[in-house]
């Protein structure tokens, strides 16, 4: 099975902390346009993702277009936005051969295919591997450990 994550960034909110916040972002969420039976709708706090699934590549693509033409029409009504670093990736077993497909659009702007987006704070590519999230890690944690040794001496 070959999945699709599209990450819509919000570009409108609510204030973090308001009293009033809790239940504006119920609203929203509880009002956005109703998945089918192969598009998932996941929302964590600001990160959301749409994820369509099927075994061929045209029919998850469809399946994506179909879902982002209703929630074109959902952020119009609402006169809610979406950030254009939005992007996709194709999840695909290893050594699946696939053919890259047609750009797709949310409020006419193209929205790219890359290897690798982020999620939740975990770094994902298109095989679903830890690599990129553990060497970003191994990165950071190397850069931390380098603010923690001894200062160098100036001669």
């Amino acid at each position: 099975m070959t999945d699709t994550l599209y990450r819509p960034d919000m570009r409108a909110g609510v204030a973090q902390g308001g009293l009033m916040t809790p239940v504006f972002i119920s609203l929203c969420v509880n009002n956005t346009p109703s998945p089918s039976h192969h598009v998932e709708f996941p929302f964590y706090a600001d990160e959301t993702a749409i994820i369509a699934t099927s075994r061929k590549p045209t029919l998850f693509v469809s399946h994506l277009e179909s879902y982002l033409n209703n929630l074109q029409r959902w952020l119009n009504d609402w006169r809610l936005a979406i950030v254009s670093k939005s992007t996709t990736i194709i999840f695909a077993r290893a050594g699946r051969p696939f053919i890259q497909p047609r750009l797709t659009t949310l409020l006419w702007e193209p929205i790219e295919w890359v290897d690798t987006t982020r999620y939740l704070g975990v770094k994902l590519d298109k095989g679903l591997t830890w690599s990129p999230h553990i060497d970003q890690f191994r990165k950071k944690t190397y850069q931390t450990m380098g603010m923690l040794g001894p200062p160098e001496q100036e001669e």
